[in-house]
C-alpha cells in the first residue's frame, strides 16, 4: 500500500495527508473527516486513480467540472470587469479538458456520508479549486460516490448538508 504520509491530528478526529494527483498533475494536500486509515486510503486511492485518460469512466465527476464550468461563466458575466483574466475565455460546449487547464487544486478532503461505516461509505470527497486567472477566486465540487453533490463558489459549508442540494447557488442540482 502507497505511503500518503498519513498523521493524526488531534482536533476533530482528522488525518492529514498528501497525495499526487495524475489528474492535475501536481501534489494536492487532503484532509480526511471523521473516518479511519483504511476509509482515507481508500479514497486517496480512487483520487489518484482519475486521470485525463480514464475521465470518461467518471462520468458524474464530468457532470461535475461541466457544472463548474457553469458557474464559472455566469461570474464571468457578472463579475467579468473586476478581474484581470488575460486571454481566458470558455465556451460551455468546450471539452472538461480546457476547464481543467485553468483549475488548480487548494485542498481535498474525504469524509465519510451519513451513517455508513468505513467499509460501506463509497469514496467521498470536496475538492477546492482555484481560477488561475484570479487565484482568489476558489469554488468547489463535491462527489458521493457516482452521486454528484455539490459545484459552485466555496462557501465554507459542509458539501454533505442536504439544504445544500436545493440552494440556487449549487450548480450541480441538475446533474
Amino acid at each position: 500500500m502507497k505511503d500518503y504520509s498519513l498523521s493524526n491530528t488531534s482536533y476533530f478526529n482528522c488525518l492529514d495527508g498528501r497525495l499526487e494527483s495524475p489528474l492535475f498533475g501536481r501534489e494536492i494536500p487532503f484532509l480526511a473527516k471523521n473516518c479511519g486509515d483504511t476509509y482515507a486510503l481508500r479514497c486517496a486511492e480512487y483520487f489518484e486513480g482519475i486521470t485525463l485518460e480514464n475521465l470518461a469512466e467518471y462520468p458524474a465527476l464530468i457532470k461535475l467540472f461541466a457544472a463548474l464550468g457553469e458557474y464559472l461563466t455566469d461570474m464571468l458575466d457578472e463579475r467579468g470587469d473586476d478581474f484581470d483574466i488575460g486571454d481566458f475565455e470558455y465556451d460551455g460546449n468546450a471539452p472538461v479538458t480546457d476547464l481543467l487547464k485553468v483549475l488548480s487544486p487548494e485542498r481535498l478532503v474525504f469524509e465519510r456520508f451519513g451513517y455508513l461505516t468505513d467499509e460501506d461509505c463509497p469514496p467521498a470527497f470536496s475538492l477546492k479549486l482555484s481560477f488561475d486567472p484570479v487565484p482568489d477566486e476558489i469554488m468547489e465540487i463535491a462527489l458521493h460516490g457516482d452521486v454528484a453533490v455539490y459545484a459552485g463558489e466555496f462557501r465554507g459549508v459542509s458539501p454533505w448538508n442536504e439544504k445544500l442540494l436545493k440552494k440556487k447557488w449549487n450548480y450541480a442540482r441538475n446533474c
